[in-house]
């Protein structure tokens, strides 16, 4: 395995953010975009198509374009020093990166921005149904959900990946007419209803724990690293709802490159749910749990602490009027923002079509030079195994600005 070394940037706090930021501009320049398309694939054959950290023989794939180092900024004044105390002086050195996520074998990994040839390579494990899982260029009639990096972004699904450029334009009377409800499907092929399936842990699986650590998170006391969910934040919501539906789950394990001390990664929910059980225990979710020395938790959750989810914040794109009910015409509307009326044309030609979802978000966390961490990406329903939710993901990337807690903020 050959890992390149990166631009290295000494970091001297306070001009160090002045520094990355102005390296971060000089390598997006060499960035270009590329025509977006549908959808692309799903992994119905189990089958990713990852060959984590494999060699190529060509020659020309043993040498990247030089763009220089990406350099992931994480959250501005609301993350810390990596460096430790204030005026103290560090050395990041990010490992430069070519997306990969064009090549004819590239899977669910390479296209999250990870185990591209001759980069560091990250062991990889899924978990739930293949047809719950997929790649995307594109979701709606917008440019509102264009790959954030390389060419293709991960979906991941409590529902089929398939159904999502599938949706009932409930005011065209001459548009076509669907015999099931697109993303509102049991991912166990069994009756929605049925009380549990082969993708129905109920019960959410290790090393996620929806158990608070305290009245404080380990950012303010890391003792409290390993004895739950260290943001605090989806104990509540888990709690309430009766029980995981529909899991779907990727995860990798790998060591920190020396002298990087965050990581970040792009993100989009969106949730069938949506207006009918908004503020319900049908509160379906996305977590991001991150094993590390530092953090035991979720990583994603809004300005408030609460996790990604139908009933947290960032929920910007909000389509109930081309639903089949106005909500002007339902005096028990669940949403109050939008009980006059809301309109999304982000969602529209999707399945999202009168439901609702969030822009492009960046969750950004501190990490250890050197340690070993684990990240799970995972979404599921909670009570029951139909009216699906969905996270795209992309863009992940090593950071020079570490600092706990994480953060997770809209992408402009």
């Amino acid at each position: 395995m050959v890992m390149f070394v990166g631009m290295m940037v000494k970091l001297e706090p306070p001009r160090a953010r002045a520094l990355s930021t102005a390296l971060a501009l000089l390598g997006a320049s060499a960035c270009t975009d590329e025509e977006q398309v549908g959808v692309l694939d799903t992994y119905a054959d189990g089958n990713d198509g990852d060959e984590a950290g494999d060699d190529d023989d060509d020659e020309e794939e043993e040498t990247t374009e030089d763009t220089g180092p990406l350099l992931d900024l994480g959250g501005g004044e609301e993350m810390g020093n990596p460096c430790g105390e204030e005026g103290g002086e560090c050395e990041c050195n990010i490992p430069p990166h070519q997306p990969c996520d064009d090549a004819p074998d590239a899977g669910l990994f390479e296209a999250l921005g990870l185990n591209c040839p001759d980069e560091l390579g990250v062991d990889t494990a899924m978990t739930g149904n293949p047809e719950g899982m997929g790649l995307r260029e594109s979701f709606g009639d917008t440019d509102a959900f264009a790959p954030r990096e390389g060419s293709r972004y991960v979906v991941l699904g409590s529902g089929y990946v398939a159904h999502l450029d599938q949706y009932d334009d409930w005011n065209d009377p001459d548009g076509p007419i669907l015999e099931y409800e697109p993303c509102s499907a049991d991912l166990d092929g069994i009756d929605n209803f049925e009380p549990e399936g082969p993708y129905d842990p109920i019960t959410l699986p290790a090393p996620i724990v929806p158990q608070n650590v305290g009245a404080v998170d380990c950012s303010e006391d890391p003792s409290l690293v390993g004895t739950g969910d260290c943001s605090n934040s989806i104990a509540e919501q888990v709690n309430a709802g009766m029980g995981a539906y529909d899991y779907t789950e990727l995860r990798f394990t790998t060591a920190v490159p020396s002298e990087v001390y965050s990581f970040s990664f792009d993100l989009a929910f969106f949730s069938y749910e949506y207006p009918d059980y908004f503020g319900s225990q049908y509160n379906d979710m996305f977590v991001g749990w991150l094993e590390s020395e530092s953090w035991t938790g979720n990583v994603s959750f809004d300005e408030m602490g609460n996790p990604i989810s139908l009933n947290a914040g960032y929920l910007d794109f909000k389509d109930p009027s081309s639903g089949p009910f106005p909500p002007q015409d339902d005096p028990n509307f669940p949403d109050p923002e939008c009980a006059q009326g809301c309109t999304a044309e982000e969602l529209h030609g999707t399945c999202m079509q009168g439901h609702a979802g969030t822009k492009w978000l960046t969750t950004t966390a501190s990490a250890v030079p050197g340690e070993e961490i684990t990240m799970v990406f995972a979404i599921f329903d909670q009570s029951d195994s139909v009216l699906d939710s969905f996270v795209f993901l992309d863009n992940f990337q090593w950071g020079c600005e570490g600092g706990s807690p994480p953060t997770t903020i809209p992408i402009p």
